[in-house]
């Protein structure tokens, strides 16, 4: 008896075996399909489906989600266990792993369905292979899941498909391009479209120029540009099922970013300021090159006292890359005949506000408004209140002591308010000394990493004596002067005129009877 029991046991055993080495046998004992698998699908980790405006680059390691969908002819089961490999760009990276779905709920078809967490490599082909899976029929019992079995639990309520299918993400057109050199506008397009429908036998169409018609059906072509700048690329991919469009806007090199304020002209005059604000792109230092209104050019960073009229910048970059931008400078309709003169005056350490009204109303009040450095950050300094109407001419005039003196550009604009009425004058310039010397005078070492700085003057002719005035300043509290007589050829050190110097940059200006020289020193002390 043992021994009979011993041989059927042995058969089953080894009829499992056949079946399972074997397996279109094996799924050949699933007729009625209930449940089949009708597709799988990579997902974001949020579930998502993906979308061709997604920002991906291949090999980039995803972080995601698989999904399948059911179709079949019944949804009468629960706790569905199922078993699959995993094929990752042809090799097999997982053999009958298995989940279990619709635990202790009933089964449905046509609904996407979250099998696991899933991580790839964006570009990779993932392959679901040698499906096998079984359920439980009849109405779901709640509080339930799946008892995990060995593919030998056969019945009718099971299914199974060897070839299995690709899990798609859809059809995700997508590009890279390269620069073939600095200032180059002949530009390479890497294709990196994925997803869609397999076999992926893609047709790609190219249109470079944003006008409809396309411009290359190559995978990665070269298109060589009319210029620098921005332009949008449309890529249209077509798998043989489906097609998708993907514009994006390419930057080509240099693309500068140039950011101007422009202050209009008043009618009949000079006033106009075009201020560039910020290049960016490219490499600096920057260069620029103006072109305007009869035969104006400028090599300036900002151009003042301009008429209106059309104005040409050329911004050039360490690289010699250029880039042209046009602005159009206005006359202004807000500045109305009643302001009749604007003026600035460097006066020593001082810059005297002046301005000239045609007539003027009690009560009005003039706020002065300065911006160091730049000119758009004004700040309010002072202001002056008009204290008898007028008809004829009414003058006014302040003197600015505390501006900066390190800032070469400082701007200056009036606002004017009278009651809730609100104006302002056209915005003026002046220039302080320039940080670039003459060679009369050698200042050294500069930088200092001992705090002690020389000043020698420099004169051909050795029984030349200057009377100078040194002054030492910072941007905060440090401002000393001296008055002395210095032979040339002479060297002094600032450290016994003026004491212990303090770490960072500091100003000196030597003022003498001809003129007046700045000079930046650094202290690393």
């Amino acid at each position: 008896m043992d021994l009979k029991l011993n041989i059927k046991h042995f058969l089953s055993i080894a009829f499992f075996l056949i079946a399972m080495a074997d397996a279109d046998t094996l799924f050949a004992q699933c007729p009625q399909n209930n449940f089949t698998v009708t597709g799988f699908q990579l997902r974001d980790q949020n579930g998502q489906i993906f979308t061709e405006t997604d920002n991906y680059t291949l090999g980039q390691p995803i972080t995601g989600e698989l999904w399948v969908i059911f179709g079949g002819s019944s949804n009468n089961g629960y706790n569905m266990l199922m078993y699959y490999d995993v094929y990752q760009n042809g090799i097999q990276i997982s053999d009958d792993g298995y989940d279990c779905l619709f635990s202790g709920i009933q089964a449905q078809q046509n609904i996407w369905v979250k099998v696991r967490n899933f991580n790839w490599n964006w570009g990779d082909v993932i392959e679901i292979k040698d499906i096998f899976m079984y359920w439980e029929t009849g109405t779901a019992k709640s509080g339930t899941t799946c008892v995990v079995k060995t593919k030998s639990n056969i019945n009718s309520q099971c299914y199974g498909n060897q070839e299995g299918y690709t899990a798609s993400v859809p059809l995700y057109p997508k590009f890279d391009f390269t620069s073939n050199g600095i200032c180059n506008t002949n530009i390479q397009f890497t294709n990196q479209t994925i997803g869609g429908t397999p076999p992926y036998n893609y047709s790609y169409s190219w249109d470079f120029d944003n006008d409809n018609i396309s411009d290359s059906n190559l995978a990665n072509p070269t298109y060589n540009f009319p210029s620098t700048g921005i332009y949008p690329i449309n890529l249209t991919v077509f798998d043989g099922t489906s097609t998708t469009k993907i514009t994006k806007d390419i930057y080509i090199d240099p693309n500068f970013g140039i950011i101007v304020d422009i202050f209009p002209t008043k009618n009949n005059e000079e006033s106009g300021i075009i201020y560039v604000q910020n290049v960016t792109g490219g490499t600096a230092p920057y260069s620029y090159l103006w072109t305007g209104p009869n035969g104006f050019t400028s090599t300036d960073k900002d151009i003042f006292n301009l008429i209106d009229g059309l104005y040409q910048l050329t911004v050039t970059d360490a690289n010699g890359c250029s880039q042209t931008e046009e602005y159009l400078m206005e006359i202004a309709s807000v500045l109305n005949l009643e302001w009749k003169s604007f003026e600035l005056i460097l006066n020593e350490d001082k810059i005297k506000v002046m301005w000239e009204m045609n007539s003027d109303v009690i009560g009005t009040e003039y706020v002065i408004q300065r911006s160091e450095g730049n000119i758009s950050a004004f700040q309010s300094i002072a202001s002056i209140k008009c204290q008898n109407s007028s008809l004829s001419e009414v003058k006014y005039e302040f003197e600015d002591p505390k501006h900066t003196r390190f800032d070469e550009y400082i701007y200056y604009r009036i606002k004017r308010k009278h009651g809730e009425n609100i104006d302002f004058s056209p915005v003026k310039m002046i220039k302080q000394e320039s940080l670039s010397p003459q060679d009369t005078w050698l200042v050294f070492p500069n930088p200092s990493s001992d705090g002690v700085f020389n000043v020698k003057f420099k004169n051909s002719n050795p029984s030349n004596v200057q009377t100078v005035m040194l002054d030492v300043y910072d941007a905060k509290n440090l401002s000393k002067k001296v008055s002395l007589s210095i032979k040339s050829g002479q060297t002094v050190k600032l450290e016994e005129l003026f004491g212990t110097l303090p770490r960072g940059i500091i100003f000196l200006k030597i003022q003498t009877s001809e003129h007046r020289e700045v000079f930046k020193l650094k202290n690393e002390n």
